[in-house]
Order: structure tokens, then sequence, then C-alpha cells
């Protein structure tokens, strides 16, 4: 998903741990991220939450109008953590038409839990566990239509743009009259959003004060306009994106920097110029301590459908010993590589590595990888996150639950 997008360049001082959102969670997708829903979770209560954000896709952090917690997070959790029923896990089968049969019955029987779990979520107190939950509703266009509108009302910028972004991925004429308002948004980043969001729901928008944003000194800002103009699609743009690399940002951290040129490379390639791939096939190579280039890398490949890097996103997953990727590199690749048309047995080997990790972090980044595997393995293994400890973890598994076809 924009998870899909979640690029975590606002995050980049708490990587150690990172996905995302994005994404990822991300597509494009929202997801992006961007992908690990819970990427930027470890440690922060209720009240941080409401004011520091970002998606599996995109870079959003702080709040035009933080609310204050209406419980605490403990207290969330656990009304979350209990309320979906799950289905005992199914007996195997015969053949594999059973086998499928069996999954699609046991998706069919969750789904209204992850509906459930989904609408709470999107009700919670907890500004990011609100947008990992429209995010997730993607998957449902009834279920985003339902909730979208609330969220893009919403105090916090992040979940704001994060709902518009959703649209975007399943847009409707019926959200064109709440969209409009957000063209004058305080952040731009939401204006940026809001003019794709228009723009594929078959309104008219200007798209012109983008333009202006890539040239600004905010990582944030300035990804997420070149994120909405590879999306939109105007080959126009390319001169433009170009003529802003190397402007500004002399200050920055140089990995963040680094990042932001990841997004320009992504959307000049969604826009034509399929030379800019490489400087992402490159970030691949990136040594340990800039593991986020690497995760980053995976996610936009794997948007991006980019088969000549299949072998690298093989290695990285499948290499051992000392030279072994960290978890959070391994799901990435794994992830892009479904996306490429990997198998489903695949996805479980690395599922059943992971599933009990302690970090709820890695376990939604399971629950992203299983995302849109129909098997009964990959749809039992989402039924039992479902009903994880940690409430990022739910929504994740939901939101895959949801896809199961």
């Amino acid at each position: 998903m924009f998870q899909q997008q979640r690029s975590r360049i606002d995050n980049h001082s708490d990587f150690g741990a990172s996905s995302r959102l994005t994404r990822a969670c991300l597509t494009s997708s929202i997801a992006a991220v961007c992908a690990c829903l819970c990427s930027c979770m470890e440690g922060m209560s209720a009240s941080q939450a409401n004011s520091q954000f970002s998606s599996k896709q995109q870079s959003m952090t702080g709040s035009s109008a933080a609310a204050q917690p209406r419980m605490t997070r403990a207290t969330e959790d656990a009304q979350l953590a209990t309320g979906p029923v799950v289905l005992a896990t199914p007996t195997a089968t015969n053949s594999s038409a059973q086998s499928q049969r069996a999954a699609e019955q046991l998706a069919a029987s969750q789904r209204g839990d992850a509906q459930a779990l989904l609408r709470a979520a999107a009700a919670s107190s907890w500004s990011a566990l609100r947008a990992h939950a429209i995010e997730a509703a993607v998957e449902n266009p009834a279920l985003l239509l339902e909730l979208a509108p609330r969220a893009l009302l919403d105090d916090n910028r992040g979940v704001r743009f994060v709902a518009c972004m959703a649209i975007s991925e399943a847009p409707s004429k019926e959200f064109v009259l709440f969209l409009q308002p957000l063209l004058s948004d305080d952040s731009d980043s939401v204006k940026a959003a809001a003019t794709l969001a228009l723009a594929r729901c078959g309104a008219n928008p200007d798209p012109s004060p983008i333009s202006a944003m890539i040239y600004m000194n905010d990582a944030e800002i300035r990804a997420n306009a070149y994120l909405v103009l590879g999306e939109l699609g105007n080959p126009s743009a390319v001169a433009m994106i170009r003529d802003s690399l190397g402007h500004g940002l002399k200050l920055m951290n140089p990995i963040r920097v680094r990042l932001i040129d990841l997004a320009a490379a992504e959307a000049l390639v969604k826009l034509g110029d399929e030379h800019e791939i490489e400087p992402i096939r490159a970030a691949l190579f990136a040594p340990p301590e800039q593991s986020e280039l690497t995760i980053v890398a995976c996610e936009a490949i794997g948007r991006l459908k980019d088969e000549v890097s299949r072998p690298m996103l093989e290695r990285l997953l499948s290499v051992q010993g000392d030279a072994k990727r960290s978890p959070e590199i391994r799901l990435a690749a794994a992830t892009a590589l479904m996306q490429l048309g990997g198998s489903a047995n695949m996805a479980m080997l690395v599922t059943n590595e992971y599933i009990t990790n302690k970090d709820p972090r890695i376990r939604a980044m399971v629950a992203t990888l299983l995302r849109g595997t129909s098997s009964e393995q990959a749809v039992a293994a989402l039924s039992s996150l479902i009903r994880d400890s940690d409430p990022t973890v739910q929504v994740a598994a939901a939101a895959g639950l949801e896809s199961a076809e």
C-alpha cells in the first residue's frame, strides 16, 4: 500500500527500527512505505503519537492541533487486542482447490472482525492508529467511504494526508466536496495530496502550487510533493523535478537528503524516465548503517515492478551467516518480491521466521508481506496476527484480511 510510499524521511533519527509506513504502508499505492504499519510507534505514548506520525510511504510529522488523548494507550491497546474473535486454524486439505476454498471461507469469516477493528482504530485517540486504519480501508472502498470523511477533518495533518492518499487509491466522486477545502489546508503536504485525490475523483484542481513545494527546504513537504507529481503522471514535471535536485537542503543530514533524492528518482521513473531507476537499485547495496536506504529502495522497486532488480532482492533475502540482513530488510525484500510475482511458499517461509518476533514492528511487516496472498496458510497467519497484543499489528492484519480474495 502508500505502505507503500510510507518513506521514513521524517523519522530517520528514530530508524533503529524501521519499515510505511510504508508505509510503508503505502502504493503508487499508499503503501507505500514505505512498509511497516508501526515503524514509528516504538516507545511512543498516545500523546506523543498525536503530535508525531509517519505513514508507511509518506513522511508526515507533527500535528496542526494535536488532540488530547481520551484514554491511555495501554487501555486502548487492551481494548483493541481483545476485540476480534478468531476462528481456529483450518486443517490441511487434500487438493489445492479445497485449500483455496478453505482460505476463502476463513477470510470471509474474518472480514467482519477486521472491519470492526478498523472502525475502532479509525476512532482511536492515537493519531497514528487512526491513519493506519484509513490506509487499510483502501482495500474496501465502501469502508473507506464510511471512514475517510471524518479523517479529512482530523486535527492531525498526517491523518488528513493519509486520508487524501487513500482516496487517490480508491477514488469516488462522493469525496469531492470533502476534499475541496483541503486545497487551502495549513499543511502543504495535505494540499498536494488533496490535489491528487481530487484529480483521481474526476475534479480538475490546479496542480501548479506543487511546483513551488519541490524547492522547499522541508524534507516532508519536498518528498511528498515528488510523490504527488509522480502520481499525477504529467511528463512535463520531469524537467522541473530535475531542476530542483541539488537546490537547498545543504544543512540537512546526508541520509535524509538521499531519501529525498530516492523519492525524486521514483517520481521520475513513473513519469517515464527509466534511467532514474539506477540510483534506486544502487541503494539496495547501502552499508548496514544506512539500512533505511535499502528498505526504501526495496519498497520503491516493488511499486515500480522493476524485474531487473529481482536477483538483487533475492540476494538480500537469501544471504546467511554474518552477512545476513536485518529482519526489516529481509521483510522489505520479500514484500517487494511478492509485488513482482513471488511465490506464496517464499512468503510463508519468511512469515514463519518472524511471525513471533518480539518487536511489533516486525510482526506488522509480516502482516504487510501477506497482503494479497490468499493461500490457506497466509490467511491463517493473518487470522492469528489480528489477535496480536499490539494494535498496529492488528490493523496491519486486518488490512491483509481485507485484501484476501
